[in-house]
């Protein structure tokens, strides 16, 4: 039997059933508002009419993900939905994300499939006059949403809100705009609109006005949808969505807590809402909550699925500005390769340094300062000099020096040169270290009391090493004396700085006592009893350093070596004043501090000798002087 004849005819069993797919058909065609008619048309002709309404509530989930940047879904039922079924519209609207996902090469494509499958349908014109304005080409998409307007006779809704949001979505680099045009569109899209029930329209006006930068007219736009004339059509997400873009507006004026405030009813209104988050979390950026920012930002990569590398390197931007290296370095790590940025090195050698792992850091930081010379600052430079220094070897405690030298004039927050002056000290580059002392006291406004005393030590250390650089012994006097002189001024501005603020520091007139003996060696002090005060004065500070009931018994032992010598000073200070009542007071101090003390026993048990004052460290300020032997 001819097969046409079921299908077009031929009985009247045939003929019921085809009214009765027809009736049912036309029921649901009211029910789909979105859906062109070629389009239900051709969901007659395949006897799909059942997968009608599905279709169209696919292309609405759909937009909604894509709103909620959850792209990646979004982009499965774009392209589902027009390889399943090819129409008009399902090709506008998969090139409509290709547009907002910054595709557009793809986006045109699609609208030019689009408008093969059905020229009338002008929503396609539209798309193209969006790939216009990614190339900032304003004339081909005035051109085009004309073309649209016309061929719909300005009674097409729809056409006029996608063509005046068309000229909403692109700014700086990503296209062009044109704020005026899309107001004059979606005004007219709104008063055919004469039920309130497309919410995107107002959404979209005050998105014109935002590009405006017209705050007061894009939040009155936004609070239609979430309280005003179009409520009733708006959903928990489209209110998200209005709020975070108030949100957005208080962000863009730097007023962070406002825009928070409107961040967390958007939260409320839809926790779904991703775009929430990320804006969210530049909020909490901008009031320096940096913590929360992170993990505000990671919530928004978990729940957009987002797999944009531009987008990761946010969070370990802001894990990284949280000081969770690891996490940073997580995020890091998974961006190698994709992103063409050097800030990943940088951050990568930052974190990697904080997190001990030197190595990396220092790979990192010299890729970073290569590929990137322009935008080297002196932290760079710093973290680099820092990382050098931990690697533990020669050569990288030279290049740690070097690194540190081109960070410390620029640095106004550390004073680098005082990082610098220690690693001279601790090679024993006195010389080195006394200049940088020098520098670090300069740049400070008011030098601390340990920024005197490591001045003093690097020159009363650098007096002794003279003797093992220079050769001549005339200049090694002179040197010798310049740096013990200088390391009693170092000493005396430390003791003026302390009593300055009511306190003591007792081993700043030992040192002041032991440099001018060095200075003018054994026979001049002798003769002059310059040291005599300097050293009268640590025994009167440190013997009351020691009546402190609770650090006392500490302070004693801090000291008592300290005594032994300045004691042993003022024996041979006493002798060669004939005083021997007094030379022999103080070696009996001298013993009961150390009962066998081989110096004051054969002083007091023999004949009369002199002693030579020894020198001795300051414990726990810095590495200890070589001591020197006694001499009778």
């Amino acid at each position: 039997m001819n097969s046409h004849f079921f299908l077009f005819g031929g009985n009247f069993l045939v003929s019921r059933l085809v009214l009765k797919m027809t009736t049912f058909v036309f029921h649901n065609l009211r029910m789909r508002m979105n859906l062109s008619k070629k389009t239900l048309l051709a969901t007659l002709f395949v006897g799909a009419t059942t997968f009608a309404p599905a279709v169209a509530q696919d292309v609405q989930t759909a937009l909604k993900d894509l709103e909620a940047e959850r792209v990646p879904k979004a982009e499965q039922t774009f392209r589902q939905l027009a390889s399943s079924s090819p129409s008009a519209e399902n090709q506008f609207y998969l090139g409509y994300f290709l547009l907002k996902t910054g595709k557009p090469d793809e986006a045109k494509a699609a609208f030019e499939k689009g408008l093969a499958a059905d020229p009338k349908n002008q929503l396609n014109n539209v798309g193209l006059a969006g790939v216009a304005l990614t190339k900032k080409d304003l004339n081909t998409a005035k051109a085009k949403t004309d073309e649209a307007i016309a061929a719909t006779k300005g009674k097409n809704s729809e056409v006029l809100f996608r063509a005046g949001e068309m000229y909403t979505l692109f700014e700086g680099d990503k296209g062009a705009n044109d704020p005026a045009r899309a107001i004059e569109l979606l005004e007219r899209a709104k008063t055919l609109d004469k039920k309130n029930q497309n919410v995107e329209i107002p959404m979209a006006m005050g998105d014109a006005y935002t590009l405006r930068n017209e705050g007061g007219p894009a939040v009155s736009r936004y609070e239609e949808v979430i309280d005003g004339t179009m409520a009733a059509q708006s959903n928990n997400t489209t209110k998200a969505e209005a709020n975070a873009k108030i949100g957005q507006l208080y962000l863009r004026s730097k007023q962070y807590k406002l825009a928070q405030e409107f961040f967390e009813k958007a939260i409320a209104a839809d926790p779904e809402f991703a775009p929430t988050y990320r804006s969210y979390a530049d909020a909490l950026v901008g009031s320096k909550a940096y913590k929360k920012a992170s993990s505000t930002y990671d919530t928004y990569v978990t729940k957009s699925g987002t797999k944009d590398p531009e987008l990761l390197l946010n969070v370990a931007k802001y894990y990284f500005l949280a000081g969770d290296h690891m996490k940073s370095l997580d995020y890091l790590s998974k961006l190698q390769g994709q992103v063409n940025d050097p800030i990943i090195d940088r951050m990568t050698g930052w974190s990697s340094l904080a997190l001990g792992k030197n190595d990396v850091a220092v790979a990192s930081l010299n890729k970073f300062i290569s590929a990137a010379p322009q935008k080297v600052i002196f932290d760079d430079y710093k973290y680099l000099g820092r990382a050098y220094a931990q690697l533990g070897t020669p050569e990288g405690d030279s290049l740690s020096i070097v690194n540190l030298e081109k960070a410390a004039p620029l640095d106004t927050t550390e004073n680098l040169y005082k990082e610098i002056a220690d690693k001279y000290y601790g090679t024993k580059q006195y010389d080195k270290a006394v200049s940088y002392f020098e520098k670090a006291i300069s740049a400070e406004e008011k030098p601390s009391t340990n920024d005197y005393l490591k001045l003093g030590l690097a020159n009363y250390q650098q007096g002794f090493a003279v003797s093992k650089t220079v050769a001549d012994t005339a200049q090694q006097r002179t040197l010798r004396r310049e740096y013990f002189m200088k390391a009693d001024s170092a000493f005396a501005k430390l003791s003026e700085v302390v009593e300055k603020d009511g306190k003591t520091y007792p081993l700043a007139y030992y040192y002041r006592a032991q440099s001018n003996y060095y200075a003018n060696g054994r026979d001049a002090s002798l003769a002059s009893g310059a040291p005599v005060p300097m050293y009268e004065k640590f025994i009167e500070q440190a013997l009351a350093e020691q009546q402190n009931p609770e650090t006392g018994a500490t302070k004693k032992e801090q000291n008592r070596k300290y005594l032994i010598t300045s004691y042993k000073y003022l024996i041979s200070d006493a002798i060669a004043k004939k005083d021997d009542g007094k030379a022999k007071d103080y070696a009996n101090k001298v013993l009961e501090l150390d009962p066998n003390d081989k110096d004051a026993k054969d002083f007091l048990e023999g004949p009369k000798s002199t002693v030579t004052p020894g020198k001795t460290p300051v414990k726990g300020t810095t590495k200890p002087a070589p001591k020197k032997g006694t001499t009778k």
